[in-house]
């Protein structure tokens, strides 16, 4: 008839695709689940059973979830108060031998710039400030991205988007901690203009650096099936530690030109300078004495 609807027939399903369904049914329980929502909607009266069932299957399922996370919580707390203090240094100590080695490469690149430290000597004071700036920022990168693994909130396909975000905060973080160091070291310390701007620039290119490379080597290490919270804060630090150093040292090569000749005066920049404390002091080998104190000019003796 013309003005009735017409109604397509249900398509049967496939004595595989029944198979299939009840066997998935079977494994995971769904059937006591089903009669207690049946029980649950007509105990309550609801109005849409439908919904009312569908909205019970999932609040029990998400509860489930929740229940099976804090299990594995505590079976993995119960293992580590079972195990031995011989057997958690002999789980770490092969790690910290690998990362002491690292660690070798930053004496090794402070011999290589020997001779630009020795001529800039303000450039060695920031060094702690720098790597330890670096540190800071990626070990927080490093606990916040564990914590969202852990979760669940965060999967390892997320990887791309997580270090892309987490690099970008790193800059953004850098750049307010160089509009408060920048005038720090020029009026408090009066630090030179070449030094402040090499460390100011360093500082931008570790945030940004650190941030990356702590989100990437968490999500690597997970995906190796380790545990990210004994390997990769160390890890992290300690490629920190020797590419910031390096980075910041070739920035200053770059950067601060190199002095010229004994006679080229020009070359060797100002006579006097204050050092980290305050104390007025000769600047070059072409100045022998040096005066003033915080309340007047430093300037050579004449």
């Amino acid at each position: 008839m013309s003005g009735e609807s017409e109604i397509s027939p249900i398509s049967p399903v496939s004595p595989a695709g029944a198979g299939k369904l009840r066997a998935y049914v079977k494994q995971h329980a769904i059937e006591p689940l089903l009669a207690e929502a049946l029980k649950a909607a007509c105990d309550t009266g609801a109005s849409d059973p439908v919904s009312f069932i569908g909205n019970f299957m999932l609040k029990k399922a998400a509860q489930a979830c929740k229940e099976r996370r804090l299990s594995k919580e505590a079976v993995a707390e119960s293992e580590y108060l079972r195990t031995t203090a011989l057997g958690i240094a002999s789980q770490r100590t092969c790690w910290l031998l690998f990362f002491m080695f690292g660690l070798l490469l930053t004496a090794n690149v402070l011999h290589k710039f020997e001779a630009l430290l020795e001529r800039e000597l303000e450039l060695a004071f920031f060094v702690p400030l720098l790597i330890g700036a670096g540190g800071n920022s990626g070990g927080q990168t490093v606990s916040t991205v564990i914590r969202a693994l852990g979760s669940g909130s965060v999967k390892l396909s997320d990887a791309p988007r997580i270090i892309a975000k987490e690099g970008l905060s790193g800059l953004l973080q850098a750049f307010v901690l160089v509009l408060v160091l920048a005038p720090s070291l020029r009026l408090v310390m009066d630090i030179s203009e070449d030094v402040t701007v090499v460390v100011c620039l360093t500082l931008l290119g570790l945030g940004f650096g650190a941030n990356s490379l702590a989100s990437a080597l968490t999500f690597f290490v997970a995906w190796m099936g380790k545990d990210p919270a004994v390997i990769v804060g160390p890890l992290m630090t300690t490629s920190v530690d020797s590419i910031g150093l390096m980075s910041y040292l070739a920035i200053a090569t770059l950067y601060i030109s190199s002095p010229g000749g004994p006679d080229d005066v020009n070359a060797l920049g100002p006579a006097c300078k204050r050092n980290w404390h305050g104390v007025c002091i000769p600047a070059n080998e072409m100045t022998p004495f040096c005066k003033g104190n915080v309340f007047s000019s430093c300037k050579p003796v004449v």
